[in-house]
Parts: structure tokens; C-alpha cells; sequence
């Protein structure tokens, strides 16, 4: 499966960084601060750069909501956090393959916030550490309890360069509708159904298969109903470019299928490696792929963008190309399948 780490950002440390400055709702980032430190006699860029090993203390911030608002404090403890898990003792220690974490709760008793110390030589192999262990406790206490647990953001500490890395996605922000947003083609109601649950998904892997499915389906049905309707009306079928479209946050490795056919994006890469990595699950031996180790989970926000934008241009198409057909007098409630009473 193709993959490459989030994108990276350095730059002062202030109190807060404003989320908005970050791009597409989803892609992940790693933001670099370079703490203020009179005493120190290195660069900037020899503390970002520095690759011998030595102590990081990386902290996991938990919360019940798998989605972030507002601004990242870059300054936080156990208060900040909340989960579904309590416990009665000041603090627990679990003990990983990883090194052994600390589990912090809030005013509420509730675990808020785990932290662990790891020798590492960048705060990247820091951060993954920490990401596999708490992901471990966090799976198996999920298990025990039945609920739901998530974790907003990673912190790794450089004790040596006075350095803090966030890991962090991009999330959501207010938008306006337009008064024109008021009229929809029925067909796509399933779709759109799809790609309101893949949003709402804190899962990278499951809002990958939304927005798989939506394309999925728009080539196996949705297109080829719509344009057998044109046809049999004598009625040329519009030749609506469908191709990955010019976009800021696509990743690099996708970059040279920009202006190319979605299908062929589609069933290169969505399917064969993305969707059938998740679906064979175990395949040939192989071990179980693992759905929240460091690469699956950056692959699968890095892969579930470019498949969001792919559906979007297609459900922009079929609207498009939907409503020519109406206004030329084509029988749309055709497409429309009868909804059980």
C-alpha cells in the first residue's frame, strides 16, 4: 500500500495555533515548535534536524468526539481531555511492547490523557511509538467497556532541542449555504447519504469505503442509467470531463494522476491498492492489516481525500448532466427507485 508521512510544518511556539491555517477537513500534519530558550546555542533548524538519539516525552490527549474545533492548544495537561473510561486511582501504568504509558484522568476521573518517555532519534519515530502503544490500551479497553474511545492529537516533547511536534488533522469549519442549495436529484440521495456518514466518520479507513462506494456506484449505476436514459431519448449524452482534479491537499504521491480519468485513478489505485488491502484483510499469509499503526492510519487519511474529491467531482457531474436531461424533457422519475412503504 503506498503511503508517505503527513505534511510538516515549523515555526515559533506561541499559545495556541489556529486550525484554519491548515488545509482540507481530514489530511493530517505534523506542526513543529521551536521553543524559546535563552540558552540555547543551536539554530532552529539544527534542533529541527538533529537525528542522534535522546528522550522524548510524548503525551496522547484523549477525548469522547473524534472531531477537533477552534484552535490547538499547544499547551495542555489532563484537565484538557475526557474520555468514557474512569478509574479511582491517581493514575494508572500499562505496560506496552512498547514501553510502559501512564494513563492521566480528569477532574471527572475520567482517563484524559496519556504520556510515555521514549528514546528516539526524531520526534516522527517518537510520535509512532506512542501512537502504537496508546492505540493498544485504547483497543483493548474499547474491548472490555463497549465504548468508543478516540485521541484528538500526539505531542512528542525533544527534551534535548526544546522542540514540541503535534500530530494533528485538519478539522472542520463553519461554511455559508448559498440560497440556490434548496434543489437536489432524487437518485443521489443514497450517495449523498454516503458521503454525510464518511464525513462523520472519525475512522480514516471507513470514510475511505464512503467515498470508495460513491464512486463505486456512480460506475456501475448511477452513469450508465442516466446515460442509457439519453440514449433512448436520441439525446446526446453531455462529455463532462471526469478527471482528479487541480487540488491543494492531494498528496504528492497522487499528484501525477492530476487530469487524469477518475475511473482509471479508481481502479489503479483506490481499488487494487487501498480497497482490496482492507477487504482480503489476511491474504497469502500475510498478517491481519493492522488499521491503526502509524503508515495505515496516515495512508488512509492521505487516500480517503483523494478519494473525497474524486466523489465530489462525480456527484457535481451526475447533478450537472441530471438536470440538462430534465430541462430537455427526459423522463428522470425513471431513475428514481420505488422506496419501500
Amino acid at each position: 500500500m503506498v503511503n508517505k508521512k503527513p505534511s510538516d510544518t515549523s515555526t515559533r511556539m506561541g499559545s495556541e495555533f489556529i486550525f484554519e491555517n491548515l488545509g482540507w477537513p481530514g489530511t493530517q500534519h505534523e506542526l513543529s515548535f521551536c521553543l524559546q530558550t535563552p540558552d540555547c546555542t543551536k539554530t532552529d533548524a539544527e534542533r529541527l534536524q538533529d537525528n542522534t538519539e535522546r528522550p522524548f516525552e510524548v503525551t496522547a490527549l484523549l477525548s469522547k468526539s473524534p472531531f477537533s474545533a477552534g484552535s490547538l492548544k499547544t499547551k495542555y495537561d489532563a484537565t484538557d481531555g475526557n474520555s468514557y473510561f474512569t478509574f479511582l486511582s491517581p493514575r494508572m501504568t500499562v505496560d506496552t511492547p512498547w514501553g510502559a504509558v501512564n494513563v492521566y484522568k480528569n477532574e471527572s476521573d475520567e482517563a484524559s490523557m496519556i504520556s510515555m518517555k521514549v528514546q528516539a532519534h526524531t520526534a516522527r519515530n517518537a510520535l509512532d511509538s506512542m501512537q502504537l502503544a496508546a492505540s493498544a490500551v485504547l483497543d483493548y479497553w474499547s474491548f472490555e467497556s463497549a465504548v468508543p474511545a478516540y485521541i484528538m492529537h500526539f505531542r512528542a516533547h525533544d527534551i534535548t532541542n526544546e522542540v514540541e511536534v503535534f500530530r494533528v488533522s485538519a478539522p472542520f469549519r463553519v461554511k455559508p449555504i448559498g440560497a440556490d442549495d434548496t434543489e437536489m436529484p432524487t437518485p443521489l440521495r443514497p450517495v449523498l447519504a454516503l458521503y454525510r456518514e464518511g464525513l462523520g466518520s472519525g475512522s480514516p479507513v471507513y470514510k475511505f469505503f464512503c467515498f470508495y462506494k460513491i464512486l463505486e456506484g456512480y460506475f456501475k449505476r448511477l452513469k450508465p442509467e442516466l446515460a442509457t436514459l439519453f440514449r433512448e431519448s436520441d439525446i446526446a449524452y453531455p462529455g463532462l470531463k471526469e478527471v482528479v482534479p487541480t487540488f491543494d491537499d492531494l498528496d504528492p504521491i497522487f499528484s501525477h494522476y492530476i487530469g487524469k480519468n477518475i475511473k482509471q485513478f479508481f481502479d489503479k489505485v483506490l481499488t487494487k491498492q487501498f480497497r482490496d488491502a482492507v477487504a482480503h484483510f489476511e491474504k497469502d499469509g500475510c498478517s491481519p492489516l493492522l488499521m491503526n499503526t502509524p503508515d495505515n492510519t496516515i495512508g488512509f487519511h492521505q487516500v480517503s481525500t483523494a478519494a473525497e474529491i474524486c466523489a465530489r467531482t462525480v456527484i457535481q457531474s451526475y447533478h450537472e448532466v441530471f438536470f440538462i436531461g430534465r430541462d430537455a424533457g427526459l423522463d428522470i422519475n425513471s431513475l428514481i427507485p420505488l422506496q419501500k412503504q
